[in-house]
């Protein structure tokens, strides 16, 4: 089963497969000795199979009893004179023979009790246990046996083979010896005994076992067939030897379907799975209910794509072997693959109800769970597979008398202390190593207060550090990196870096164990570190894509430019390298939108990852969802809007849009909102649920449910406001609920997605020379298509008795600040130059930035300092809540935008602050929001500007010249309630407009198309609008003479450099 990453937001997770069954048991035999395949756990584990769970195939040689009778002449007098037991016993060896274990138990009842020393007896009641798994019982038997008669070798085998299932192999391998002492050519014997050796890992004592055996016999079809598969499980170099044993035992045997099944696994492995399945079909045709042939059978169609066909093999299984939980297990992750997910989580619980103690079903499950937006459980399933197999390797240790750190006797402890994980449907579990903690999930999705203190016993207790085999040691590793991921995704950094923290433990070479810890460090803003566990993978896996491409955006966090432009030039030929080999590049698209990257390529990157989408939500197996008809709204009817988002809650869109969706107009209008995230319990998030008029908790839904309710709801339009952010679930809108989708907000570029046909902006940020840019069709607001809410939440600005001083925040009174409060991934070293410029010509000033990360503080003093700058005049504060920050934006002069990514939410702020900006806009849509904000403001031409030159030459001006400081900041304060930028009510009209024309094109049957939608008169009448008039005459451009001179002087300075290149005259625009 693979374990899937949203792309947005994470860092690359890496599939983890899941256990596939190859061999299952039949039955033994054991009435002299049983007859054991080689194909175990341990077996795979020497073949790098460690993500395969494998039982032991036991077939037998003897179908009952000797006909010899092994009793003393005196008991056979005894037996003779007693017609009755006579009758009994030969019915209970028939019965056995049959396969009716309890009706043959039964019946030895009575004769051993009336011979108790009887060895045949108690060598026959052995072997009933053994087939009812009773080992415990079956060693007692077959230890009377030897107590009665020590050279019975047949009671020192199946001794020995009891002893092999319960984990016992050191003392196994003793009795097997023993048996061929007392039996030198014993050939089952050495069969049973090689199969322990593999369990040991002894491989080359475990083939000099079946060579011993077929120099007492060359025949043996069964041991040329198990010694093939064990050098089939040496992988490369052993393929050719199991192909002679295959060949071997066929040329004996034409008949004999476990080679032919060999032979299948064999040509698999190599990729020949045409040739493979016409093998596994041969073994089947012979042995039609032959279970592992139809295994490798069902293998072998879904590699071929041939989905349905391999389902209908793993049903097979499940026929033949309902009993099996593997045969459950494998069928569950069959219908998990194509999307099924109610039916693959219903398989995994019948799969746990028949074996509860399966670590790689709780996995699987797990996976399952989280794909269906049940993460509580996933975690609980998570963590059961993790105390699973602590729990099997501390028993195997103690059995086997393995090396123990001085902790295990702690672990044994508490494995006997009742530990319990309950799921909802399933029995209850004891597991180890939670130190008595109570798991319990209680609803599908829900939260619960014991859930977070038994992962914590999971992960904070630290598992003792067990010399585990490295596959156990895979196997644990790949429900911890599972959990981690789950974690991440929910925002547990901590918890996230405490499971990868045990991965790189368990396995401290593994590259992706160093890129996933990485990660979560990178989520915690701990970038110092997680540099460090990038650097570490990297020595590992020098050709590593996607933990390169999360080293450069980490470094690239932290300002850390030493290496940039060899780095972005590696980075960009392996991106081109993934997009043309067809692969998912390893660098984001929301990292793409701050790099140095052209339109084209960013643009690219994002076609790919909607790609990946489309295929994902294709597995979903999801017919075409229905659309309300298009036909014209009838009257009265509404416009049906659904706005799709994980970022409802504490978050810059929630900041931003909380008004927007209960200021619709409910006459036109019916607003519904599917969440993504259960709710923080933020005040935005309470906020949106009480003023939408339908909010729904979607974040414990599937993509497909959450696409069946958008369409069963009638929505007209959906809008998309993640694109490829943290939290995102692209393939709902793949999936394509709604007749029209858009894309907006979010995510600042395009999606590159047939499934979001239309982009929401304005054509400032996107006018019709960038339209290269885009995939989408371009639906263009008036004014500025970014929203805020700062008019009606943040008015408290507005009265400059309430804000602070500079000195609170460690500001100097008299000193120009110049200002950047972006996050650090979006300087690059360039700008920083022109910044270390422009204090070094404006001589009394500072530069105010945020730490944020404030690992990065360190590279941008060293840098400053490189640049001829005192460190010191550049100064850092904190992160702070959403209400101080604004206040505390005005306290600046000036604040410089960063070019590549500009300030989208912070230009926001500073501009309801009260503090002007320069920015210089670029040509993808991320670089380009600022100057919309600035002429949404209605001073754009004094705080646009057009090249790093004229940046770096407005900022002068503005940091020298304080009385025109001091006139654009009274300009932009006296416009801010009548600007199109803070009129929230005057936005949400207009996004209506754009709605309902989307609607009328998509009626027109011609498909989307991009278009412009102008301001009208204000429909609030002349009433409202001449107070709007009379306070802007001292801001508006038309009374500016000022700013008309200093335009008038671009233009002249315009018509000079054109002529200077000699070509003639030519019109031109200066913005």
């Amino acid at each position: 089963m693979l374990c899937v990453a949203q792309p947005a937001a994470a860092q690359a997770m890496f599939p983890l497969l899941g256990f596939i069954k190859e061999e299952q048991a039949s039955g033994p035999s054991v009435v002299h000795s049983s007859y054991q395949a080689v194909n175990n756990a341990a077996t795979a584990a020497s073949a790098g199979l460690s993500q395969q769970r494998i039982h032991l195939e036991q077939s037998h040689l003897y179908a009952g009893l000797q006909a010899v009778s092994l009793a003393p002449a005196s008991q056979a007098a005894e037996l003779a004179a007693a017609p009755n037991l006579e009758l009994l016993l030969k019915e209970a060896t028939e019965a056995y023979r049959a396969g009716d274990y309890n009706r043959a138990l039964a019946l030895c009842q009575p004769v051993s009790a009336a011979l108790p020393n009887r060895a045949d007896v108690l060598l026959l009641m052995g072997a009933i246990c053994y087939q009812l798994k009773d080992y415990q019982q079956c060693i007692a038997y077959n230890d009377r046996c030897i107590l009665i008669d020590p050279n019975l070798a047949e009671a020192h085998a199946n001794l020995a083979n009891a002893l092999q299932q319960l984990g016992n192999i050191d003392m196994a391998v003793v009795y097997y010896q023993s048996a061929l002492r007392l039996k030198p050519f014993f050939t089952d014997a050495y069969n049973n005994m090689a199969s322990a050796l593999v369990a040991k890992g002894l491989i080359p004592e475990a083939m000099d076992c079946y060579m011993q055996a077929l120099r007492v016999n060359t025949r043996l079809v069964d041991v040329h067939n198990n010694l093939g598969d064990l050098w089939r499980a040496q992988g490369v170099l052993g393929r050719a030897a199991a192909q002679q044993c295959y060949l071997e035992a066929l040329r004996l045997d034409m008949l004999y379907a476990p080679a032919w099944r060999g032979l299948g696994d064999l040509l698999r492995e190599s990729g020949e799975l045409v040739q493979a399945l016409s093998c596994y079909q041969e073994a089947v045709r012979l042995r039609p209910c032959y279970g592992d042939a139809f295994t490798g059978m069902g293998v072998v169609l879904k590699e071929l794509q041939r989905r349905p066909e391999a389902e209908a093999c793993f049903e097979a299984v499940v026929r033949l072997r309902p009993g099996c939980a593997l045969a459950h297990g494998n069928l569950a992750g069959m219908m998990y693959e194509q999307g099924k997910l109610d039916a693959a989580i219903s398989m995994y619980h019948k799969a746990l109800t028949i074996e509860p103690s399966f670590p790689e079903a709780y996995n699987n499950l797990g996976n399952a769970l989280r794909e269906a937006g049940r993460y509580d459980e996933a975690i609980a399933c998570y963590s059961a597979c993790i105390q699973l197999q602590y729990s099997k390797a501390v028993q195997q240790a103690q059995l086997q008398q393995l090396p123990m750190q001085p902790d295990m006797a702690a672990a044994l402890a508490a494995a006997g202390s009742g530990v319990t994980v309950s799921i909802q449907g399933l029995p209850g579990l004891a597991a180890p190593g939670s130190n008595g903690t109570i798991v319990s999930v209680t609803a599908a999705g829900g939260g619960s207060s014991g859930l977070m203190s038994g992962l914590a016993a999971v992960v904070a207790s630290r598992p003792p550090a067990l010399l585990l085999p490295p596959a156990v040691a895979q196997r644990v590793s790949v429900a911890y990196n599972n959990l981690g991921g789950i974690l991440k995704m929910m925002g547990q950094a901590m918890a996230a870096i405490a499971c990868y923290e045990q991965v790189v433990l368990l396995q401290p070479d593994s590259p992706e164990g160093h890129t996933n810890l990485a990660s979560a460090y990178k989520d915690a803003a701990r970038h110092d570190v997680a540099i460090q566990s990038y650097r570490r993978a990297l020595t590992l896996r020098p050709d590593f894509p996607e933990a390169f491409a999360n080293y450069v955006h980490s470094l690239q966090c932290v300002c850390d430019w030493g290496e940039r432009p060899a780095l972005f030039a590696r980075l960009e030929a392996e991106v081109r390298r993934d997009l043309g080999a067809g692969r998912l590049p390893s660098v984001q698209p929301f990292h793409a939108m701050a790099y140095p990257f052209s339109a084209e390529l960013a643009l690219a990157i994002s076609m790919r990852y909607a790609e990946h989408c489309s295929l994902a939500a294709s597995r979903l197996g999801l017919p075409a969802l229905p659309h309300p008809p298009a036909v014209p709204l009838a009257p009265g009817q509404r416009l049906r809007v659904a706005y799709v988002s994980s970022d409802f809650g504490n978050h810059p869109l929630s900041h931003l849009m909380g008004s927007v969706f209960g200021l619709h107009d409910r006459s036109k209008v019916e607003v519904f909102c599917f969440a993504l995230s259960p709710s923080d319990g933020s005040e935005w998030r309470l906020r949106i649920e009480a003023e939408a008029e339908h909010f729904l908790d979607a974040s414990a839904w599937s993509v497909a449910d959450i696409a069946r309710r958008i369409s069963a709801d009638g929505i007209h339009v959906a809008v998309n406001l993640n694109g490829y952010t943290k939290g995102a679930r692209n393939e709902i809108f793949a999936l394509r609920p709604a007749p029209v989708q858009a894309s907006y907000m979010g995510f600042p570029a395009t999606t590159g997605a047939p499934f979001l046909p239309y982009l929401i902006t304005d054509k400032v940020v996107a006018p019709p020379q960038l339209a290269h840019c885009y995939s989408e069709k371009l639906a263009l607001m008036p004014n500025c298509y970014f929203v805020n809410d700062y008019k009606r939440c943040h008015r408290d600005v507005l009265n400059k008795a309430l804000l602070p001083r500079r000195s609170e925040f460690g500001l100097p009174e008299d000193k120009v600040i110049f200002s950047c409060s972006n996050q650090l991934y979006k300087y690059d070293p360039d700008t920083f130059t022109t910044w270390c410029n422009i204090l070094k010509r404006v001589p009394d000033s500072v530069l105010w930035l945020l730490r944020f990360p404030p690992y990065g503080e360190s590279n941008i003093r060293l840098s400053a300092a490189q640049l001829g700058v005192d460190p010191s005049r550049i100064i850092f504060t904190d992160v702070a809540h959403k209400d101080v920050h604004i206040r505390r934006s005005g306290l600046a002069d000036v604040f410089l935008d960063t070019p590549l990514c500009n300030a989208h939410t912070t230009g926001c702020d500073v501009l309801w602050g009260g503090c002007p900006m320069v920015t210089l806009p670029m040509e993808r849509m991320a670089s380009r929001v600022a100057a919309s904000l600035a002429y949404a403001s209605g001073l754009g031409p004094e705080m646009v500007v057009s090249s790093q030159a004229e940046y770096e030459e407005r900022a002068v001006l503005l940091g020298s010249n304080r009385p025109l400081r001091e006139s654009l900041r009274a300009r932009l304060e006296s416009t801010r309630l009548s600007c199109p930028l803070f009129d929230t009510e005057g936005w949400v009209r207009n996004l209506e407009k754009v709605l309902f024309r989307m609607w009328d094109i998509h009626l027109e049957g011609k498909g989307p198309r991009s278009f412009e939608l102008f301001e009208m008169s204000n429909s609030r009448g002349s009433a409202s609008l001449l107070p709007r008039l009379e306070s802007t005459r001292l801001s508006c451009p038309l009374f500016d003479t000022e700013g008309w001179v200093r335009n008038l002087e671009k233009v002249l300075f315009r018509m000079w450099d054109i002529h200077l290149e000699g070509k003639g005259p030519r019109s031109f625009e200066v913005q």
